[in-house]
């Protein structure tokens, strides 16, 4: 159980801070919610409700270490890392995002950042999955750390050498 106040992980928004536990109104069964408030990315003016009796999507944030770690095992910049294949990359976008597995997100975002170096831009496929993934990776990545999104990145690319 995540109490009120709490912070908790969404798969699909990143860090939210529980703000409340209560039945959703007009819900004659009386189920209850964790009501979230996702902190980072556009989703940062929504309400998330997910059930109280079912909270797969959640988990308790990165702590400092891990955070760390992940950081110390960055994919590697000087490895091509774009998937040129446009199904399986949007595949691997996907599911990829469905798991909110930061690990498997910055791979993937690193890969996109590669083809912007190389090619100048993004096409709309990559820079919706950039949208979407950079305020969960870096989002997550920053709140164990103590920093805002910007400085996570600019932390990030300091130690990784990008």
């Amino acid at each position: 159980m995540y109490a009120k106040d709490s912070y908790v992980f969404h798969t699909h928004c990143g860090v939210c801070q529980v703000v409340d536990v209560a039945p959703l109104s007009g819900d004659p069964s009386g189920s209850l919610y964790y009501v979230l408030r996702p902190l980072y990315g556009d989703d940062g003016s929504n309400i998330v409700r997910v059930p109280f009796d079912n909270p797969a999507s959640l988990r308790r944030p990165l702590d400092k270490a891990l955070a760390e770690e992940l950081i110390e095992n960055w994919p590697d910049v000087k490895t091509d890392l774009y998937i040129s294949d446009s199904k399986k990359r949007k595949l691997s976008y996907e599911t990829a995002l469905r798991s909110g597995m930061v690990e498997d997100l910055a791979v993937l975002l690193e890969g996109a950042m590669q083809r912007k170096a190389r090619d100048g831009h993004l096409n709309s496929m990559d820079a919706q999955f950039v949208n979407r993934a950079a305020p969960i990776v870096y989002g997550e990545l920053g709140f164990a750390l103590g920093m805002s999104v910007e400085d996570t990145k600019a932390y990030v690319a300091s130690r990784t050498g990008r």
